[in-house]
């Protein structure tokens, strides 16, 4: 049968089905791309800025099906799904970048097209207030018909407020196309759209490959946190985590010793720390009610710690000579009563 097919096809459509055929032994990714509503020069920017990470070949699509079935007898059956992401204008992309790298390639190389009328807004587009580049003359009608608000100041074209000409999923009108294309605004994004990618017997669909790098990113890292987290907690070790866990271990065992008052080796020093502490304010407590009672050397170290006690005569002192002049003033009250 394969015989039979390549007698019907004519020799130019063989040299070019040779050339796929060999292409798909010498890429390992290949994809199928939606080229429809790129014009050509664009393209062929596109497709020059992808030099040396891709090669696309653009042909009938009859031709790359025939090219996919061939290279599916030859190489790998699971290519022959390639074929259901064909529709409208297409061609076929060879890369040696995995498909979710290839995808980004493509949506990094895009380039920037003016609005034509009819066309959907792909994003929220505001003309800011301020003076204009135009010289007075119809531009001014062709701004308010657009819905700015404008007019001539200072010999001048002015926009008079922000303005909201364009929502983001709304039809672009002919005058809005046209203003945008004076004032050298291009919404329109172009590049090749991946719809499909084989690599190593899997078909990534184009939804799959379209992903937010960052997003992704932060979603890994969150993941990654919450499980050494997790692994932690319960006590579970792992590479990552037996030494977290471990310290958590001895720090409670810590905390146990210390708290029950066991004098080994690491918590010694603590205990003893905290006994002189002890020690040290009952002296002072002691030497508060009565200046002889504490030896030399006890002041000294009192001294030394800096703690200083609280004499209590002073208060006593202080007490006894308000009293008089509580007496005083009783005594007045009495006079006057």
């Amino acid at each position: 049968m394969a015989a039979k097919a390549e007698r019907k096809v004519a020799a130019w459509k063989q040299e070019v089905l040779s050339e796929l055929i060999e292409m798909f032994d010498r890429y390992p990714v290949v994809g199928v791309l939606n080229i429809g509503g790129l014009p050509a020069a664009q393209f062929q920017r596109i497709r020059q800025q992808l030099y040396g990470q891709a090669e696309i070949v653009v042909s009938k699509n009859t031709l790359l099906k025939l090219a996919i079935e061939r290279a599916a007898e030859q190489k790998d059956p699971k290519l022959q799904e390639l074929m259901n992401y064909f529709e409208g204008p297409s061609a076929l992309i060879f890369s040696r970048l995995n498909p979710f790298k290839l995808s980004r390639t493509l949506q990094m190389n895009k380039i920037n097209a003016p609005a034509k009328p009819g066309t959907i807004s792909p994003r929220d587009i505001v003309i800011p207030a301020g003076e204009t580049d135009f010289s007075p003359g119809p531009i001014v009608g062709e701004l308010q018909r657009a819905g700015i608000k404008a007019r001539i100041q200072a010999g001048k074209v002015v926009v008079l407020e922000d303005a909201h000409i364009a929502k983001q999923g709304e039809v672009i009108t002919k005058e809005v196309a046209d203003v945008l294309a004076k004032l050298g605004i291009y919404p329109i994004e172009l590049y090749l759209k991946l719809r499909a990618a084989y690599d190593s017997g899997t078909i990534f669909p184009g939804d799959v490959l379209a992903i937010d790098e960052t997003q992704v990113m932060n979603q890994i890292r969150d993941a990654s946190i919450n499980a050494v987290n997790l692994s932690i907690n319960v006590n579970y070790p792992t590479d990552v985590t037996i030494g977290a866990i471990l310290a958590k271990a001895s720090a409670a065992a810590h905390n146990v010793a210390l708290n029950a008052c066991l004098p080994i080796a690491e918590i010694l020093p603590i205990l003893l720390a905290q006994a002189n502490a002890r020690m040290l304010s009952l002296a002072s407590a002691i030497l508060a009610r009565d200046a002889n009672a504490l030896d030399e050397r006890l002041k000294e170290m009192l001294a030394a710690s800096g703690v200083e006690p609280k004499i209590e005569e002073k208060r006593e002192e202080e007490s006894k000579e308000e009293k008089p002049k509580k007496e005083e003033i009783t005594g007045l009250g009495a006079l006057f009563g």
